[in-house]
Order: structure tokens, then C-alpha cells, then sequence
């Protein structure tokens, strides 16, 4: 999973970065301009995980994992649209999250979250609008020369310019997100969007998330400056300042949370020779699609599935009870993976 975190200069894009990754990268230097896109990972938490490694006491306990992509808010040679850099480095991302200043700053001054949320909104709904414009005026182009083309293609097309005019983002539209003709364009305001109000103690901003999330996506509240300084101390005194602050959970696990809720995804489990391991998929995704997110050949050589839900195997203490009372399946390629299964592909290529 891909996220790209895209904000204005002064609304702590970087800081958030740095407390989801642990980095140190410099911030609040105004003026200078960032260079390129920052990239890190980030294991997803995964306590059930941790808790199969005890138990197998595997070498290895292996992380989902999540790159997070800073990209500084660029408009190239004073044109109005965003830059090639800009768009490169975010349009490969699975979901935007847009950091939002709740706070004073002393160069930017008063905060004004909904005028910012709405001035990006429409950045992101301008960049798509000029993609579909130029491209239903190449189909033109081309049917001049008795090229027919796609004609779902242009149905879509339209549909989309349509509600861009209306300054609408395409992510509210679930027949052009899903639309298999139009996934290669990447559009912006069809990706999913989560909204990181940043604030700090002295915020004064009034926000109705309500109305946020009504109008834009999913909205969450952090403080970021105090999450990085966090993300910076020895794993053993974190929760002991997470108390003193009142912070009930870091913003790392809330943001990785609400992106699995967001993209619909979950999590099932291999256990291997040398280690456990989580794996990421989509919500519906069949036991024959699972297996191939593990390797190509146990897709190709798919016999069945031995699952056994997290839950079940708890309760049962170990694998070799949980098959005496069974609760181990064997299920076929068509199976639904459901969050929290372990499972043992039977394969043969």
C-alpha cells in the first residue's frame, strides 16, 4: 500500500511524515523548498501477528508494510496546474492524505482549514479536468482519421469532465472509480482521500468534521508536532508520555487503521519454515487470488486452502487442537479470505 501525503507549505506534511516513518528529516524551514518526494516505510502493527511468533517462535515475524510519499505542493515555471513532479510522484499512490494547519503560524498566519481543504480539493479536480479535456480532444483528433476508439471510453470520459466542471471530485462517483476503462489515467480526486487535521495545544480552529467528511473523505485529528517528538524516543518511554499526554493512540496505527478501513483491506497470515507472515488484500478477494499474492506458483498450482480464523485458533491453543475439534477447513479456490485467517496454501506446480 501506497500513500501519498500532500498538504500546503506550513501545514506539517513533513512532521507527519516523520512521526509515521520515525525520520528525522528537518521541518518548518520556511522558504526553502523541498526537493523531490520523501519516501518511507512503515511495518502496519499487527498485535495477532506478534502473537503467532510467540507461539511458533519463528526467526522471522514479517510486517505488512506501508510506504508513505511526502511531496511538496509544486507548480512548476508559475503555471497554474501542478507540476510533473508533483503528479509523478502522487499519481501512483493508492490513497491522498491531506494535512490540513489548524494552528497560528507565524508566516502563514491565522488557520483556515476548510479554505485549505477546499483550495486543494480543487487543485487535485483542475489537474484531473486538463487530463480528460486533452484526452477527449485527441479522440476527436483521431476519428477524424476514421479512428473509431473506445466508445465506453468517451461515455466515461464525458461523465467525468461532466462532474469535474461542476468542481465535483471523481472519488464520489463509484462507476468511474471502478471503471476498468479509465484505472490507467490515475486520476487524483478519484483516489481515496483522508483529511489530517494537524493540530497543536494553542489550536483555535473551529472544525466541523462532520461536514468534512460529508463533502471530502475520511477525517482525522492528530498532533503532530508531539507524534514526531514521540516517534523519536526509545519504544520503552513512549507509552509512558503517551499517559502524560493523554494520547490513547499514535497517529501511525490510527492512520494505518482508517487507510486499511478506507481501501478496504485486511489481513491474512502464512506461517513458513523460518517465519510468520501478514499479507495484505483486499476485502472479496477468493483463496486463489490470496495464494497469489504469496507466490505466482501457488496460484498457478492451487489445490485448496487449510484456514483456521485467528479467533478459533486462540481459543484452541494450538493448530493441532484446533483440528482435532475442527476448526481447521479445507476450502476451495472460490473461498472469501476473511480478516485474520491463517492459512496454508496446498499447492502443486
Amino acid at each position: 500500500m501506497k500513500l501519498g501525503i500532500i498538504g500546503f507549505p506550513g501545514s506539517g506534511k513533513t512532521t507527519l511524515f516523520n512521526a509515521l516513518t520515525g525520520q528525522n528529516l528537518s521541518v518548518g524551514v520556511v522558504g526553502e523548498q523541498q526537493k523531490g518526494a520523501n519516501i518511507g516505510v512503515a511495518a502496519v502493527p499487527d498485535e495477532r501477528l506478534d502473537f503467532l511468533g510467540k507461539v511458533y517462535k519463528k526467526p522471522k515475524v514479517i510486517h505488512a508494510s506501508v510506504q508513505f510519499v511526502d511531496q511538496a505542493f509544486v507548480k512548476e515555471g508559475g503555471k497554474k496546474e501542478l507540476g510533473e513532479e508533483f503528479l509523478s510522484n502522487i499519481r501512483p499512490a493508492d490513497a491522498l492524505m491531506h494535512v490540513v494547519r489548524c494552528f497560528e503560524h507565524p508566516v502563514y498566519g491565522k488557520a483556515d482549514p476548510m479554505g485549505d481543504i477546499e483550495a486543494l480539493e480543487n487543485e487535485l479536480i483542475l489537474a484531473d479536468y486538463l487530463v480528460v479535456e486533452k484526452r477527449l480532444e485527441r479522440i476527436k483528433h483521431e476519428r477524424k482519421k476514421g479512428k473509431a476508439g473506445n466508445p465506453r471510453e468517451v461515455e466515461l470520459l464525458e461523465k467525468a469532465l461532466s462532474l469535474l466542471e461542476e468542481e465535483k471530485a471523481l472519488r464520489f462517483s463509484e462507476e468511474l472509480v471502478e471503471a476498468p476503462e479509465l484505472r490507467g489515467y490515475t486520476f487524483l480526486s478519484a483516489k481515496p482521500c483522508i483529511i489530517i487535521l494537524n493540530e497543536e495545544e494553542d489550536s483555535t480552529a473551529n472544525v466541523d468534521i462532520g461536514e468534512i467528511e460529508k463533502s471530502f473523505g475520511t477525517c482525522l485529528s492528530i498532533k503532530g508536532k508531539l507524534e514526531m517528538e514521540l516517534s523519536q524516543l526509545p519504544p520503552e518511554e513512549v507509552k509512558e508520555f503517551m499517559e502524560d499526554f493523554g494520547v490513547s493512540s499514535l497517529a501511525m496505527e490510527k492512520v494505518i487503521k482508517t487507510s486499511y478501513e478506507t481501501l478496504k483491506l485486511i489481513s491474512f497470515f502464512t506461517i513458513g519454515k523460518d517465519e510468520v507472515k501478514a499479507w495484505t488484500i483486499r476485502e472479496g478477494t477468493p483463496a486463489l487470488k490470496a495464494a497469489g499474492a504469496v507466490h505466482t506458483d501457488m496460484e498457478k498450482g492451487f489445490i485448496r486452502a487449510e484456514v483456521i480464523s485467528f479467533d478459533d485458533f486462540v481459543e484452541c491453543g494450538s493448530y493441532q487442537n484446533a483440528q482435532k475439534k475442527g476448526k481447521v477447513r479445507l476450502e476451495g479456490k472460490n473461498y472469501i479470505v476473511q480478516d485474520g485467517d491463517i492459512i496454508n496454501f496446498r499447492f502443486n506446480v
